[in-house]
């Protein structure tokens, strides 16, 4: 057991009540030759009404599924992993009902240094990694795919946020870090400050793949076949994704400075979560 599983049950023991997500892994040949691949799905059991979050455990349950899949790529019997959500729901991130049962720094410090150690092994995969978003995805949830190789999202998805500053919060798992740089810091803005500043605006899946968030846009209908023909060809080197350039000199400076000014007009220096996120 690793030391990051070790701090994620102890916390898991504060929360009994945790809906838990299980990260089931089943292994697939992909189209046109391109090998095995596992796949990696975020199910909690129950249907859409009640979406998918990581909790301790479930982060937990994450991290071993990560085990499993690490152990297939340094062995070489996996060409590539992906990530996606049970029906209508990717997942919408931290569960937030286990705040208030944690009275202890070092328990929230476990959640939060956990979520981070277990979405990054994800990029350190010896493997190319793909989330699939094929509903809704929320903070944490939109994280976990950040963390991948490559994204693909459905045009069916009806809600993508980071809606952290809404909350009084910011997005801790990568957010406020990765996105800048995978889109630019002035959109990253949009997304982080200005959207969740504006009654938590939502994003549509052609909205995401718009920004730059995900790679390719497929219809909901078959939406996972389609992605996984995409991750065969990519893989194959038939598809070379091209990411932009990012500016981190005066255009990030001038991103920041945007964001501070949203901030100003909304809180007006009120609410410490946009500016803590700016920082």
């Amino acid at each position: 057991m690793s030391t990051t599983t070790e701090l994620l049950k102890g916390a898991a023991e504060l929360f009994p009540d945790e809906v838990v997500t299980q990260a089931h892994v089943r292994h697939l040949d992909l189209p046109f030759g391109a090998g095995r691949f596992a796949l990696i799905t975020l199910d909690n059991g129950f249907d859409h009404t009640k979406p998918t979050t990581f909790g301790p455990q479930s982060l937990a349950n994450l991290d071993a599924a990560i085990d499993r899949v690490e152990a297939e790529a340094a062995a070489g019997e996996i060409v590539g992993a992906g990530i996606t959500g049970k029906p209508f729901i990717f997942a919408v991130g931290a569960d937030l009902k286990g705040v208030e049962l944690l009275k202890e720094h070092k328990d929230a410090l476990a959640i939060g240094k956990g979520g981070h150690e277990v979405f990054k092994r994800l990029a350190a995969l010896a493997v190319p990694t793909f989330a699939y978003y094929n509903g809704a995805a929320m903070g944490g949830g939109v994280e976990v795919g950040l963390h991948c190789s490559y994204r693909t999202v459905s045009k069916a998805l009806p809600a993508f946020s980071l809606p952290e500053v809404f909350l009084g919060l910011v997005p801790g798992w990568g957010g406020c870090t990765i996105l800048p740089n995978l889109i630019g810091a002035d959109k990253a803005v949009s997304v982080i400050i200005e959207n969740s500043l504006n009654q938590n605006k939502q994003l549509k899946g052609s909205q995401v793949f718009e920004l730059g968030i995900a790679d390719a846009l497929f219809e909901g209908a078959d939406f996972l076949e389609q992605s996984l023909l995409w991750t065969a060809r990519v893989l194959k080197g038939e598809i070379e994704v091209e990411r932009p350039v990012i500016d981190r000199g005066e255009a990030w400076d001038q991103a920041v400075a945007r964001g501070r000014f949203v901030a100003d007009s909304k809180v007006h220096g009120a609410a410490p979560a946009a500016y803590r996120a700016l920082d």
